[in-house]
């Protein structure tokens, strides 16, 4: 008998045909970089997940901070039924892609956000349209500044919109737009109905989707050591999310 232990994800439950599943794309299928554009895909990692669309019957997604554009770039030649920035961007497995404002008009946090990093050597912002992000991974000292610049542009701009720590970032963003919501919106289309929603994610980002997957009973697991976490399951590292799958792929396929 094999050595549970040794298995990727010890704990999680067996693979099952009747799985809706979404992952999140950095710090889960691809290892964070110093930049966003930094980031190197795994050789296999598009067609694995490729295979575990079709094995899937389309009860497939992925759930990303990122614009569904980059999102596609990093994966090609193949698209995937997705929720980028925090779902203010859908495109469902039939290819209808949905974008939503969030109903906030950034203008102002804008201009002062590239003023700061302009004088924050090592700072940058990611425009992403209906959000900013500004990182600090390049330069950590940052960090508390960026942290009273955005809470005090989300302060004067009201409860529309709120602002989301990450790992070395901070983005502001409209208050509705979470991947939990996002969670929501793809377990209601027809390919997930009567399935057991899977959430694998890595960050605070990441949370409010796996609390929609506790409360629709499904499984929700972090990738990565945290000191909190409402997940219930848990995976090491972006390694060991590459192993799981592939022994999640191989078991459906048996199936």
């Amino acid at each position: 008998m094999a050595d549970r232990s040794q298995q990727p994800g010890p704990g999680i439950p067996p693979a099952s045909a009747d799985w809706g599943l979404m992952l999140d794309v950095d710090g889960t299928l691809l290892e964070i970089a110093e930049t966003p554009s930094s980031v190197v895909v795994a050789a296999h990692v598009p067609a694995l997940l490729r295979r575990l669309d079709d094995a899937l019957g389309g009860a497939f997604a992925l759930v990303s901070g990122r614009p569904i554009r980059e999102v596609d770039a990093l994966l090609a030649p193949y698209q995937f039924a997705i929720a980028g920035i925090h779902g203010l961007e859908s495109r469902d497995a039939d290819g209808a892609v949905h974008r939503s404002s969030g109903g906030v008009d950034l203008s102002a946090a804008r201009v002062a956000i590239r003023a700061f990093v302009e004088q924050a050597p090592g700072t940058f912002v990611e425009d992403k349209g209906p959000t900013l992000a500004v990182h600090y991974r390049q330069a950590p000292d940052h960090g508390p500044a960026v942290v009273r610049l955005l809470r005090g542009l989300a302060e004067d701009l009201g409860d529309a919109v709120e602002i989301q720590k990450g790992k070395m970032v901070v983005e502001i963003k409209p208050a509705l737009a979470n991947k939990g919501t996002a969670v929501e919106r793809i377990v209601a289309r027809e390919r997930f109905q009567r399935r057991l929603p899977v959430y694998v994610g890595d960050d605070l980002t990441d949370e409010t989707a796996f609390a929609a997957a506790n409360r629709m009973k499904g499984l929700s697991i972090r990738v990565g050591a945290t000191a909190a976490t409402c997940a219930k399951y848990s995976l090491e590292s972006v390694t060991e999310v590459h192993r799981w799958l592939d022994a999640v792929v191989v078991a459906l396929e048996a199936t």
